[in-house]
């Protein structure tokens, strides 16, 4: 069994070139261009009162990649974590494939399309809000700004290689745990194979727990390892992480796929939130993906940055990812300092026609198999947020999140009362205490409705609200204090509320920033 290949991800970030149009000539070669680095934002902005249409244009990014005949046997493609919003690719002028969400992850395959020597590699990325797909279509309430703004990277594998792992934790809170190795594998050509894959379990200090190994010649595997014991627990104050190397070799080569994860158990129910079978109210902000000046383009430091704030500054236990699938970086810092996360897929009230819907439960499935070994997240927005009810398409998406990930609960954000709950958990933006002009010795006045008010239900279920005030009373550290003190005061009030209302998991509140 040759075992002289293994598989490697570099990155792929620096001395692009970048043209701020596009035409038909710059597919084959460089001209009137400035050198830049990924993560990009196209166009830098002002720090308000700017024309979005600026950056709703045609931009070109270009690189070259050297190829040697000489590594034939690899198979190499390009990934790209995130580009807004539409991506076209080419390779040395002919057209490869186009990536139409700028918030999921794609992958390109190069092998048999290279040229010994320098090779050109372009991807001219359109800003503009095409309503033929999410979130686009109608008014959005954020700002999509272009450019290639998260890695990209190069990787190197054999013809037979690890696609995919999940991770699955059971028997969580008994002495002795489980743990399931989900395996994918992909094989380039159809070719056939036979070989061996490797579960090895390490925990957080690097020390090898357990490990197991099997012969496999088909594209799915599951392992198991059981009675496992001594594991601690993931959790907010003491997020300890595991870590799953998955080790493939066939004749093809040697793939090695290493996955971060943690034992815990989380659940939502009709008396509230349980982390490892413990009763926890969810204080949190939702958080938006943008900066001023540079939009998108924020590397892995700020992304950490953003969930330190939220954790340790500003003492939340939970952020939405309001609303689209953010950073790798910034939940991968979640699970390190154990901040818990609702994600949920792209989309601001608008649901467009069949194909956009199919589009969007594409999204639901990139997004799950994007981050379901994330301990931090718990729940899977699979709503586009304040939409109407559509009973077939949410049908869809909670059928693909439940298919995909039977350990997590679904969520549907909405701001409509009596709406039909195809969900795990009713997740509702709440306003209600923006509305009153606020007293300081107000009495009676609502502060959060009941859920049965909100849900029409004769009975309590799974209940989350996922947005409060921000909006409602506008606020900047520039106010004066009086009005900064009336800020604070309404978001007290709401937690205050929630926390006396034992048929509400916990509360959201717009905004950790605006835009």
């Amino acid at each position: 069994m040759k075992k002289n290949l293994m598989s490697k991800k570099q990155q792929f970030n620096n001395s692009w070139t970048f043209h701020d149009h596009y035409n038909d000539g710059l597919l084959s070669k460089f001209c009137n261009s400035v050198q830049v680095d990924i993560p990009h934002n196209a166009v830098d902005l002002p720090f308000n009162y700017f024309d979005e249409n600026l950056y709703q244009n045609k931009f070109t990014y270009q690189k070259e990649l050297y190829w040697s005949n000489c590594t034939d046997s690899k198979e190499i493609s390009l990934v790209f974590d995130g580009v807004m919003a539409e991506a076209k690719v080419y390779l040395n002028g002919e057209f490869l494939a186009s990536h139409t969400c700028g918030y999921t992850p794609f992958k390109l395959r190069l092998t048999n399309k290279l040229n010994h020597g320098n090779n050109l590699i372009t991807v001219v990325v359109d800003g503009s809000e095409n309503p033929k797909y999410p979130p686009f279509g109608n008014r959005i309430d954020y700002l999509t700004y272009a450019g290639i703004y998260r890695d990209v990277w190069l990787e190197e594998t054999s013809s037979v290689f690890i696609e995919n792992v999940k991770i699955e934790t059971n028997d969580t809170l008994k002495s002795q745990k489980e743990v399931i190795i989900k395996s994918y594998i992909q094989s380039f050509e159809n070719v056939q194979f036979e070989g061996v894959i490797t579960a090895k379990l390490y925990d957080d200090k690097n020390n090898l727990i357990r490990e197991k190994k099997e012969k496999i010649n088909s594209d799915f595997i599951e392992l198991s390892l059981q009675n496992l014991t001594d594991i601690h627990l993931w959790d907010l104050d003491t997020p300890v992480l595991y870590r799953i190397d998955v080790i493939l070799e066939t004749d093809y080569g040697v793939d090695i796929y290493p996955s971060s994860f943690g034992f815990r158990e989380a659940e939502f129910r009709k008396n509230g939130f349980f982390l490892n079978g413990r009763l926890i109210k969810l204080l949190g902000l939702n958080r938006h993906q943008s900066y001023p000046y540079i939009g998108y383009a924020l590397g892995q430091a700020s992304q950490e940055k953003d969930a330190d704030i939220l954790k340790n500054f500003l003492g939340c236990n939970m952020v939405r990812t309001s609303h689209y699938p953010q950073s790798k970086y910034f939940l991968d810092y979640c699970d390190k300092i154990g901040l818990l996360v609702f994600e949920e897929i792209p989309g601001w009230q608008h649901i467009g026609d069949e194909a956009w819907k199919n589009l969007s439960v594409k999204n639901t499935k990139k997004m799950i198999e994007r981050d379901w070994n994330h301990p931090s997240i718990v729940i899977w927005g699979v709503r586009i947020n304040e939409s109407e009810d559509d009973h077939d398409f949410y049908k869809k998406t909670n059928e693909v999140a439940h298919q995909l990930d039977s350990t997590r609960q679904t969520g549907g954000v909405r701001c409509i009362a009596n709406s039909e709950m195809l969900e795990d958990v009713y997740t509702m933006n709440d306003f209600s205490h923006g509305d009153l002009v606020r007293n300081p010795r107000y009495l009676g006045n609502v502060v959060l409705k009941d859920q049965k008010e909100i849900t029409g239900l004769d009975q309590n279920v799974p209940y989350l609200v996922t947005e409060y005030n921000g909006h409602m009373f506008p606020t900047k550290t520039t106010d004066n204090e009086e009005r900064q003190a009336e800020h604070v005061l309404r978001h007290l009030d709401v937690v205050n509320a929630m926390y006396g209302d034992p048929n509400i998991s916990g509360c959201i509140g717009w905004c950790m920033f605006d835009y």
